[in-house]
């Protein structure tokens, strides 16, 4: 009975998830797009190179300008990744152990359990190490 419900909350989970990433990703596709289109047509407006050069001179010239590069992940945006997901894989090990001490599930969940709670101090310590040699190597900004 127990399995039942575990499957069902991980067949759902998974389709969530699934369905999440497709919306969040056909949006973002959409939006860049939208952006690509208007951009092109704002470039079509500019009939020489001085009307091109004067507008790039302005405050909305220098936006537009920094929207055609390329976005950049700073390096702490990998480091909060795997913190994050070390916390939420921690807390899915540590649940599962919980309910296996209750007697809510069968024994054959403890070891998905541990395996889960090492995956995700893994994964705390890998953004530790990441965070510690940024510093190290001096490339951290010091605070203002």
């Amino acid at each position: 009975m127990q399995t039942d419900v575990v499957a069902i909350i991980a067949v759902f989970s998974t389709i969530s998830f699934i369905t999440w990433t497709i919306f969040s990703s056909v949006r973002r596709y959409k939006m860049a797009r939208v952006q690509a289109d208007v951009q092109t047509v704002l470039l079509a407006r500019f009939d020489s190179a001085q009307n091109m050069a004067a507008y790039v001179e302005t405050e909305a010239g220098k936006k537009f300008l920094s929207g055609l590069a390329f976005e950049r992940e700073g390096p702490l945006a990998p480091m909060l990744d795997c913190v994050r997901w070390g916390i939420v894989i921690m807390f899915l090990g540590g649940a599962l152990c919980i309910l296996r001490t209750m007697g809510a599930v069968d024994s054959d969940v403890i070891v998905p359990g541990v395996l889960a709670l090492a995956l995700g101090v893994g994964f705390e310590v890998a953004a530790f190490v990441s965070w510690y040699l940024y510093r190290s190597m001096g490339l951290a900004e010091p605070r203002s």
